[in-house]
């Protein structure tokens, strides 16, 4: 293992993010120890973050027994090595740009943790909002965020703040197509890597990394919102991501600006209909 920032992120990881903790992505492993923790996933049914069958969604007879069959490797899988590992049953089916619509899970655990989706949203400001409000105040955020540098995003510059700000403020949603073409000079024309996968996939929101990361615009980013934030960047043979854990508790500066817009966010999602992915915010 190496971290090139030499922080103490290892120590408060472990001593952090403990107790009740929502996991959001598919399996965030990196540092985490998951002896002290439980689990509940949340994710959507098909994206850029994986795919998740829920049982009891399940129409046809082959689908259902497919479903079945993956559920119960699962629990095996679990059984052998614990709140590391995934179960569907277990998945609370929701993409969380709108988890401000959903007061069961408002403010309920005490960590929220993600590996490789931060950098999918449209909206980083707005999702990471998302993980505030359901996570407990003062609890603790935990995020790995590919760094650019090793991986497909290679050959683009890292997001500046003051466009991550900008995407906030303009209500940006999952229609946005601003990052399509840079995304694919890198992921698909240079790197090659994305080049299969999209074969099948489209370039649009889930499945592109919408934003740049690197160690400095994720701490940016991090302060900019929050009242305490430890970043560091892991690079080895299994990982190479920025790594971000934080207070659950927003800076009174980001608050005073934008409490207003914040609630306008709140009732659109409140409006928003699920199935109709061309909706706006504005």
């Amino acid at each position: 293992m190496s971290l090139l920032c030499n922080t103490n992120i290892q120590e408060i990881v472990k001593d952090r993010v403990t107790g009740k903790v929502a996991r959001i992505g598919g399996r965030m492993n990196q540092l985490l120890d998951y002896n002290n923790c439980k689990v509940t996933d949340i994710n959507i049914i098909d994206g850029g973050y994986g795919k998740v069958r829920n049982l009891l969604s399940v129409k046809s007879i082959k689908s259902m027994l497919r479903t079945a069959i993956r559920q119960t490797r699962q629990e095996m899988v679990y059984l052998l090595h614990g709140e590391r590992e995934m179960r569907d049953r277990k998945t609370v089916i929701l993409d969380l740009h709108f988890a401000s619509n959903q007061p069961n899970i408002q403010h309920k655990f005490d960590a929220s943790i993600s590996s490789n989706m931060i950098e999918h949203s449209p909206n980083p400001i707005w999702l990471l909002l998302n993980f505030y409000f359901i996570t407990k105040e003062g609890g603790y955020q935990y995020h790995a965020i590919p760094n650019y540098r090793y991986t497909f995003d290679e050959f683009r510059k890292p997001t500046t703040l003051e466009h991550i700000i900008d995407d906030f403020k303009k209500m940006i949603w999952f229609n946005d197509e601003t990052h399509v073409e840079d995304y694919t000079m890198s992921a698909i024309d240079k790197n090659g890597y994305q080049c299969e996968f999209h074969k099948t996939y489209p370039v649009s929101y889930p499945f592109m990394h919408m934003h740049v990361f690197d160690e400095v615009n994720v701490r940016e980013l991090a302060e900019y919102m929050f009242e305490e934030a430890t970043v560091d960047c892991i690079r080895n043979d299994e990982y190479s991501d920025n790594l971000l854990i934080l207070k659950n508790k927003l800076n009174t500066n980001f608050l005073k600006e934008h409490s207003n817009l914040i609630e306008k966010y709140k009732e659109f999602i409140q409006n928003y209909k699920a199935n109709d992915t061309n909706s706006t915010l504005k």
